[in-house]
This record gives C-alpha cells, structure tokens and sequence, in this order.
C-alpha cells in the first residue's frame, strides 16, 4: 500500500513539478529577453542619432573610411555596427548568417536570430538612402543563462519529488500502520488464530473511532464464538448422554420383545410387558423433557404477578396421588412474584417430584414460600458435595437404580435450572448424606407493584 502510493505520488506530481520547472524557467527567460530587447533598441537609437550626424551626407568612399572608424570606435565599446551601402556591408563588415538582408526595407526593423549559435540580436535603420545601419547584439549569455535557470529548475523539481515521495512514504506509514492492524486484526478474526493485536484506540480521529467500534466487534465476535463454542460442546455433551441413555431402555424393550415370542405363561407375559410399558413410558418422558429443554433455550417469558402460595398448593394438590405415604406440608408467607405461570408451576412440579422419588414412606416433604420464590425440601439420603457438582447436568443420576424403578430420565433439574435462569434466578442446594435436601428457587425479576404477604393456611 505504501509502495503504491509512493508510485501514485511520484506519477502524479513529477510531471507537475517537471512543468513547473519549464514554465518558470521559459517565462524568466521570456522577461529577460523583453528588456533585453529594449535595452538593445534604447541603444541602437542612441547610435544611430550620433552615425546620422556623421554620415547622412557622404559619399561612397568617404563613407566607407567613415564606417570602419565608427566600428571601431563602437566596437571598444562593445557595440557591433554593421553598415550597407545598397545592401552591401563595407568596412569590411559582413553578416553573420543568412537572412538579415530582410532588415535593409529602408524602416526601421529589429531580427532575433537564435537559429545558431551564437544568438544575436539586431537593429536596423537607414542613415540615408543609400546606407544602412546595423546594430549587431551577441545575446548567447542570455540563452546559456536561460539553460542554466532551466537545469537548477529540473534538478530542483527532482529533489522536491524525492522529498515529497520520502515524506508520503513516513506519512503513508504513520496513516496506514492503523489500518493494517485492523487488517491484521480482521484476518485474525476470519482465520481463528485467536492473535490479540493492539488497535490505536486511544486516538480520537476517525481512525481512533474506527478502531474503537472494531475493537468492540471484536470482542463480541469473540464472546459470540464462545458462546456457540460452549453451545455446541453442551449440545454435544447432550446427544452423547442422550444416546447412552436411550441404549438402555431399547436393549431391555428387544429383549423383552424377543422373550415375547417364545411361550410363556400368561403372569410372565404380563410381567414383560408391564416391563416394556416402563421402558416406553421413559423413553416418552425423555422426549418430552428434551422437547422442553429445546423450546426452553429460545423462550422469551409472558411474566404475570404469580402467588408463591397458590402455586405450591396447586403443585401438592396434583403430586399428593404418587406420594404412595410421603405427606407433602406447605409453609410460610405468600407473596407475589413476576414469572411465567406454566413454567413456574413446572418447576415446582418437578423439584417436588424428585423430592418425592428420594423420599420413603412416612418421610415428609416440605413446600415453603419465602420471599422472592420457594424451597422444597425432602427427608431422602441426601447427596454429597461431589454429586452436587454434577446434580443439574442432563441425565446425571445420583442414584440409578432408584431412577430407574421411578422411571426418570435425569433430564428434570437440567430444565429446572433453565426455568430458573429465565427468571433471572438462581438454584441453590443444600444437602448431606443423611440429612435430606433443600433446594431453594429464587428470581431477581422486578416485584409487582401489588406486592403482598398473607400468613399460608
């Protein structure tokens, strides 16, 4: 790019320099040889009135005599005279090239011969019918100083394009440096090397605020990259527990269906197939739970003032038929929160069915309002910190043989998590072995105007 405009530089102002040069010089020269022709005719005017005096009344030979001493004379003095008696020099006197019989028309006439060298300049005037003179300038100087002016102005527009190409080349860099770091930086982003270059951000021109907004959209290309990046290792993560999943429950249903096709009594029939019935009826819940999760990732909330109260109630009313014992309490103090009713309910419903599945028969499972969401807490066996870590992953099983009696698809607190982030809020666990469970919703969404708080019956 520099190279370039260097060589666009140079194409375009030589030439202009180049004819600035030859302009000035042949418009000086000009000037000078104006006054140098007047300065001559001034002379020659001068001359003539002092030869007319002289001359304007003799005949041939006396004139001739005449004629050689004023050349003389005036030749001391640096002034050429060249007299003609009927066109003809004498005195001795001769012309110095072809053509300056054109100046004997009886007038007053004035030639510039620059056709040789050396250049002259002459005037001419008749003394007398018969004779004429000649006043003969030798101007070459002139014309070697016009050279002279003319070689400094190309030599001088020669350095002042070397200069002007030094100077683009040093600004050119000053100027480009910043676009080709945003180069650089672009092509970083196209190439995914992950290169971080610095961008000149801290200017406050146009390049600043360019690289300013480039910085910015590259940082949230790179944000964006890690997002999907992280999108796509999740999804990943999730197909690969999907189908390590799925192997179970398919592999039992074939054996079962090829145990079908032998003879059995009718209670073995029944056993298998009530087996098979299980299998099919997780494989439909797997597939439910992760249509929601896929629905659940592009969501956008329809919020309404929900009461913490009326919602546990509801989720104990439909749960308390699979308790099979277990006795589900709710507790404390109502309030209105901001959230999507259905999904606000299908949390509650699924943290109270895994408390349900943990629990025994005679344990109690506790539903509380607290400010801001609820908690729900069983009796169950608790888990340790290592299962924590992992409780909210999909199709993490703590304990696999009760998830599979129960027929879970350990798919329901990785959509419990997503409710709750909808919300802009938070699951938190508190639990040890042996000390049940407790697990805390909460949403930072704005409260309803209408907030209020009733003691729960």
């Amino acid at each position: 790019m520099r190279k370039k405009l260097s060589l666009l530089i140079l194409a375009v102002t030589v030439p202009i320099f180049f004819f600035m040069a030859w302009f000035m010089s042949s418009h000086g020269f000009s000037l000078f040889l104006r006054q140098e022709k007047e300065r001559i005719q001034l002379t020659e005017s001068i001359v003539f009135r002092e030869v007319q005096d002289k001359m304007k009344s003799l005949v041939y030979s006396t004139a001739v005599s005449r004629a050689a001493e004023l050349r003389t004379y005036y030749l001391s003095q640096g002034i050429e005279l060249i007299f003609c008696w009927n066109g003809k020099p004498i005195a001795g006197a001769k012309f110095p090239g072809p053509g300056y019989e054109a100046l004997l028309t009886g007038q007053r006439t004035a030639m510039l011969d620059d056709s040789r060298s050396p250049e002259y300049y002459a005037v001419a005037e008749s003394v007398s019918p018969r004779m004429t003179m000649i006043l003969l300038r030798d101007i070459s100087d002139l014309y070697r100083l016009k050279d002279q002016y003319r070689t400094f102005a190309y030599l001088s527009a020669v350095i002042a394009s070397a200069l002007l190409t030094l100077l683009t080349l040093i600004l050119a860099g000053v100027v480009i440096r910043p676009v080709s770091r945003l180069t650089e930086a672009a092509r970083a982003i196209t190439e995914h090397t992950g290169k971080n270059v610095p961008l000149p951000t801290n200017g406050r021109d146009e390049i600043g605020t360019l690289a300013r907004a480039f910085s910015e959209m590259q940082t949230a290309v790179a944000d964006r990259e890690n997002q999907l990046r992280e999108e796509s290792e999740a999804r990943q993560t999730l197909l690969d527990a999907l189908a390590h999943e799925m192997r179970t429950p398919l592999t039992s249903l074939l054996g079962n269906a090829r145990l079908l096709q032998h003879d059995l009594s009718a209670e073995e029939r029944i056993r298998i197939t009530d087996s098979m019935a299980r299998e099919i009826r997780r494989l439909s819940d797997m597939d439910q739970q992760l249509m929601k999760l896929t629905v659940l990732r592009h969501e956008e909330l329809e919020t309404e003032p929900v009461s913490v109260s009326g919602l546990l109630h509801d989720t104990a009313d439909r749960l308390r038929e699979q308790a099979a014992g277990i006795a589900i309490e709710v507790r404390g103090t109502d309030s209105l929160i901001t959230g999507d009713r259905e999904l606000l309910s299908l949390l509650c419903d699924n943290l109270t069915a895994n408390a349900l599945h943990v629990s025994e028969s005679g344990m109690t499972v506790t539903l509380t309002a607290v400010p801001g969401g609820f908690t729900v807490e069983d009796q169950g066996p608790g888990m340790s910190e290592e299962v924590l870590k992992h409780i909210c992953e999909p199709f993490w099983k703590a304990d696999k043989a009760r998830t599979r009696r129960h027929g879970g698809a350990g798919l329901g607190l990785s959509l419990c998590r997503r409710i709750a982030e909808l919300h802009k809020g938070t699951l938190s666990f508190d639990s040890a072995p042996g000390k049940g469970t407790r697990i805390t919703f909460t949403t930072s969404l704005p409260a309803v105007d209408d907030s209020f708080t009733s003691p729960v019956a």
